[in-house]
Formats: C-alpha cells, structure tokens, sequence
C-alpha cells in the first residue's frame, strides 16, 4: 500500500498536525498506520507509557499495515485525487505487534471535558510548583530520578475508574482534548489489559497496571 484516501478533505492536514506532534516529541519516532475496512487508525509510541490513536475515515474500504516516519509523514500533500502518498515502510518495531483490541471495550466513565482539562493542569501546576525543591541539591543523575519519581506520583493518580491521569495529560500534551473553550466529554473504556480515554480529537489506549510495551 503506498497511498489511501480519506473520506473527509480535512483529514489529510490533521493526520499532519497529528504525526508532527508525534515527531516533536521523539525527532525519528513513527507512526503505525492499520487500516481495516472504512477506518485506518494511525498508532504511535508515547513518552507517557501510552500509545497515541488518531483514526481517519477512508473514502473506499482498505485494508493494510504499514510502520512509517512520523516526520516524512507530516510532509507529505495530498495528490490531486484526493489521495494521500504514504512515506516509505520501515520494519516494525516491538510495540507494534502489541496494538489493543479492536472491539469488546466496557465505558467505565463519562467526564466532563472542562474537569479532565482542569485535571490536568493542577497536576502541571503541582510538578511545577514541587520540582525544584525535589531536585534541589541534588546530582544531575539523582535530580533527575526525583523529578521521574515526582511525574510518576503526580500522573499516576486516578483521573477516574481506575484509570490513571496521565492518559488525560498524554491526551493533552498531543492536542486531543482541543481547546480551553471546547465543550464536549472524554469517555474511558477497558477491555482486557488495556485503557483507553476517547477525547473529542483523538484516542490514547496504555495497558492497565503494566508497562506499555511489557510482553
């Protein structure tokens, strides 16, 4: 498969916005684009233990899998037929054969959005407010494990139903929960081992109690 079209025109300029907040965070990261019928969901690995989703709706149903560079990606136009040209295939990588289930998800909750955003920002505002008292005094490598330990304190509180607040703060860190005047709900879900919170622009799934990429 080297290109696909999407069913809305806008959906090509978004999946851009998507891989280069992907590749902002990681400069050689990259996105793991599966397609299987009307939908093809575009993965990627997160610094926040948590994969990244953001599906696109296809003009034609499809059905392919392909590992390609999250910058390139970003770069690439749409052609005159509305086709988007995928970049060239890389080999998978081990989180890649790992993707969460398709179907079977439970709601566990519905949150307002504006409460999750505010969630989110005390949680900012405390690593804040704490993180140089924390690190202070401190050995580079010591300071650094104690602002670890003060991220995973803070992003690992329950945002709700069990479900930790780093998924909303990895939801926001990639622009998923839109702006700070958006209405709407972000909805968490389970199934098996895996999470997942929906917020209005994009999906962010993590294994519940266990390291992302754990085998």
């Amino acid at each position: 498969m080297t290109s696909f079209v999407p069913a809305h025109p806008s959906a090509a300029a978004d999946l851009a916005t998507f891989a280069r907040r992907v590749a902002k965070f990681e400069a050689d990261a990259v996105v793991r684009i599966v397609a299987y019928g009307p939908v093809a969901g575009c993965f990627a690995e997160t610094p926040f233990d948590a994969l990244a989703l953001r599906a696109v709706a296809l003009a034609e149903p499809a059905e392919f899998d392909v590992v390609v560079e999250a910058g390139t990606l970003a770069a690439r136009a749409v052609g005159t037929a509305g086709e988007f040209e995928l970049p060239p295939a890389l080999p998978a990588l081990r989180w890649a054969s790992s993707l969460p289930p398709r179907s079977g998800w439970t709601e566990l909750a519905r949150l307002k959005l504006v409460d999750v955003v505010a969630d989110v920002d005390r949680g900012v505002e405390e690593f804040r407010e704490r993180a140089a008292g924390v690190a202070d005094g401190k050995s580079l490598r010591a300071g650094r494990a104690a602002l670890e330990g003060l991220a995973t304190e803070i992003w690992d509180r329950e945002l709700a139903s069990g479900v930790p607040l780093r998924l909303a703060h990895a939801a926001g860190s990639y622009g998923f929960l839109g702006g700070p005047d958006d209405a709407g709900e972000v909805v968490l879900r389970a199934v098996g081992a895996w999470w997942r919170l929906d917020a209005p622009n994009g999906t962010m799934l993590a294994r519940t109690g266990l390291a992302l990429f754990a085998l």
